[in-house]
């Protein structure tokens, strides 16, 4: 066993102190006589303790930004060869240089100063570190010749972020001018990444990292780094011999037409580039779009012989389509022609004519085959590992979220002529419902640890479907009202439910949960308990009614079957966004909001805690006044009431709590603070049901136990000030800074000077992350 991290010698006073460690022994003895109270102390952290090898493997679990954030802020690791790997091992990211403009490549920090200041860095101590790379589009032959020269142990290239059209004459070189000035670095490369060279409009759009509005980067001076050879497949994988792993970015075209031209395009160019210009020691292929993989899955004649390796990128494919679970755009379709723009002819390679296979049939197998819905993404990805099962396929992360809407799962009897469904048609079998699909959920759970959170938003309506009818116009004409039926919709999430716990995939719900970080709907946009609009009457009798929310969340057909939780507010609540004021209070306006919310959670804990007889996990993120208020909630007591339930508190203190978000222009803190916030997660580590749990009118149905009216009056709320629960007795405090008050025992004058402080070192934080060498 290697030695340990020796704890004495890190004691570096700052990561800027480069030379720190060539101090001499004399003047390292003379400081260690110099004892006083302002000496750092001796650190004791088991990871100090950690024997150098075993500790060379937990950062490899680094990236970059924590191996400079272990430099900067550890003592000692400023001169650390372990982490000085870890910093260079990919210095210059993808999400680095990915749709940099012209502008900030020129004059920003981040743009070819960076990239200055990265080659500066090299030595010969850390030549040999940078393993992978990823250049933009604006860099030079001269660059890639340079790291041909001084980086001997790059091995991975990101060429992603360079596109075929370029209008400024300082990089206008072409793929040929490249392959024939760094021979020796392509052929040393294993890993290469790459934009889908076969995609025009992922190219062309790149002028808009130009300047899109300027004359001199128009189509007349546009130039094609294809004009002298052909395309980074005919021209750069060639020269590759020793690459064995090739990426393909693209962004989503959007496009839904394509004739015979685009289908040799974007099929028959991508295919052949692959499996006539790569070596034979390519054995994975990693896919970060839809688009291409679909291509290439529905493709007969790419046979994926040498390919054993598979990597896609599902979960963000899931992630960006969770939206449109509700759309149904239009359907994909192949006309006959070979029409195409005058200005994509400086990107085709000139194969199409000598192309000898049917478009139309190529281009009709893969609408057919594969779509855009989460099924075709389930079934293009189970193909491959079905027909071909000498490859592994694998995601390319794995998030520790996964967020599905429930509609992703059943299907909808909605907009059936857009669909091309006839109306007396049989309704759509849902996802869930179909063996085949089962069993590709059972290997996604097995083999990818598939365990989705269900995203409640649309459903938590006491209006729904209502709430789901599609607003303004198209084409002059009114959209057509849904025909989501309720009643349906709900058996059918039941369904799915029933099918997730027998495949062993625990049903995970989120409520609160926003994918755009600020509400546009104003205060009240980010509560959950808003009144909703009612028609009542018929005819001339018709009127609206604005009630208040009965919490009807549409949960009882489930609830009993939810292993998990997730409550969360996002930090715009009422008492946070217009706090700027000199006056700290919550005005009288916020404080009627927060009532009315905790009305509602009376209401939510009521109707549902009850019927949650299998929870086993609740994770809350809440403003600390809703949090007081459930201490008071019988049915919530009830649920905690097992001796089984255990809790974890996340202690934050909101009064003092500052971050880049909250600074307005000008840089001036707030005077008021934010609503103080709530982390708890309750939990259990057994899967018993809870058999103490009772309905209060077992009679009803579950559909009468979402829609029946609970008054005030019936309310199961405890005033009376007695014994709260375990978990509730030590309520946090929710003032905020007040003047003339005290919070933590701190005067209003100090919390601000504290809050200032942090904001000055977060801000000297991010001019450090801004010279990194990168």
């Amino acid at each position: 066993m290697s030695d340990a991290v020796d704890p004495l010698t890190l004691q570096a006073t700052s990561p800027t102190q480069i030379s720190g460690h060539a101090m001499s022994q004399q003047a390292s003895s003379t400081m260690n006589q110099a004892q006083t109270s302002d000496a750092p102390k001796q650190q004791h952290s088991p990871l100090l303790r950690l024997p150098k090898d075993v500790f060379k493997c937990v950062l490899d679990h680094l990236d970059r930004d924590d191996a400079w954030s272990l430099k900067r802020l550890c003592r000692g690791f400023a001169d650390s060869q372990a982490v000085g790997e870890a910093l260079y091992r990919h210095p210059i990211q993808w999400e680095d240089v990915q749709n940099i403009k012209l502008h900030e490549w020129r004059y920003r920090p981040t743009g070819q100063a960076r990239w200055q200041r990265f080659v500066d860095s090299i030595t010969d101590a850390n030549r040999h570190y940078v393993l992978k790379i990823a250049m933009t589009h604006w860099c030079s032959i001269a660059d890639f010749q340079w790291m041909e020269k001084n980086l001997p142990n790059l091995a991975s290239l990101d060429l992603s972020a360079i596109k075929d059209f370029v209008w400024t004459p300082e990089e206008t070189w072409t793929w040929k001018e490249l392959a024939a000035a760094c021979p020796k670095l392509l052929e040393r490369l294993k890993e290469l990444e790459v934009t889908n060279w076969a995609d025009y409009s992922v190219h062309s759009s790149v002028e808009y990292n130009y300047s899109w509005n300027d004359y001199r980067f128009k189509q007349k001076f546009r130039m094609s780094r294809r004009r002298d050879g052909g395309s980074v497949a005919r021209m750069i994988f060639p020269q590759c011999k020793k690459l064995e792993t090739l990426a393909i970015r693209e962004r989503h075209s959007g496009y839904q037409t394509w004739n015979e031209w685009e289908v040799h395009q974007r099929v028959c160019c991508l295919a052949d580039g692959i499996t006539q210009n790569c070596p034979p020691t390519l054995h994975k292929l990693r896919v970060y779009d839809y688009t291409p993989f679909r291509c290439l899955v529905s493709f007969s004649e790419f046979t994926w012989s040498n390919i054993s390796n598979v990597e896609i990128d599902l979960y963000k494919w899931i992630d960006e389509r969770k939206d449109r679970a509700l759309s149904h755009g239009l359907p994909l379709r192949v006309t006959q022609g070979f029409l195409r723009r005058p200005e994509e002819d400086e990107f085709i390679d000139k194969a199409y004519d000598q192309c000898s296979r049917n478009h139309m049939d190529l281009g009709a197998h893969i609408i057919q085959s594969t779509g855009g819905t989460f099924e075709d993404l389930l079934q293009s990805v189970r193909t491959i590992a079905t027909i071909y099962p000498h490859i592994t396929v694998k995601p390319v992360t794995i998030p520790g979220v996964v967020e599905l809407q429930p509609f992703q799962l059943v299907a909808l009897n909605q907009n059936h002529r857009r669909l091309g469904i006839a109306p007396g048609a049989p309704p759509p079998v849902d996802v869930t419902a179909k063996p085949e699909m089962q069993d590709i959920l059972r290997w996604l759970a097995a083999q990818w640890h598939f365990k989705p959170i269900f995203v409640w938003g649309h459903l938590m309506c006491d209006a729904f479907p209502e709430n789901l009818e599609p607003s303004g116009f198209m084409m002059g004409k009114p959209p057509p009202r849904p025909t989501i039926q309720k009643d349906d919709v709900l058996l059918r999430i039941f369904g799915m439910a029933v099918i997730f716990r027998t495949l062993n995939i625990p049903i995970r719900v989120s409520i609160g949960h926003r994918s755009n970080p600020s509400s546009p709907h104003g205060i009240d946009g980010s509560l959950l308990f808003g009144d909703f609009k009612t028609l009542v009457g018929q005819g001339l009798d018709r009127r609206e009614l604005i009630l208040p929310s009965q919490a009807s969340f549409n949960l009882s057909n489930i609830a009993h079957m939810i292993d998990e939780l997730i409550i969360e507010y996002p930090f715009d609540v009422p008492g946070v966004i217009n706090s700027w004021t000199r006056d700290s209070s919550l005005r009288a306006v916020e404080e009627s909001l927060f009532e009315r919310e905790m009305v509602g959670w009376r209401r939510f804990w009521a109707r549902y805690a009850r019927q949650m007889k299998n929870l086993k996990k609740l994770t809350v993120h809440i403003p600390s006044k809703i949090y007081r208020d459930w201490g008071r909630c019988k049915g919530l007591h009830e649920l905690l009431a097992d001796d089984r339930w255990q809790m974890l508190e996340v202690k934050t203190k909101g009064s003092t709590f500052i971050s880049l978000e909250d600074v307005p222009l000008g840089g001036l803190v707030p005077r008021s603070t934010r609503v103080p916030f709530v982390q708890r997660v309750f939990f259990r580590t057994d899967d018993a049901p809870l058999h103490h749990l009772q309905f209060t009118n077992p009679s009803l149905t579950s559909k009468e136990r979402d829609e029946t009216p609970i008054t005030e009056e019936e309310l199961d709320f405890d005033d009376t000030k007695g014994q709260p629960h375990r978990f509730f007795a030590e309520l946090p405090d929710d003032r905020g800074v007040k003047r003339g008050l005290e919070v933590d025992g701190t005067p209003e004058d100090s919390v601000r000077k504290r809050a200032r402080q942090m904001l000055n070192e977060q801000m000297n934080d991010i001019q450090g992350l801004l010279s990194l060498p990168m």
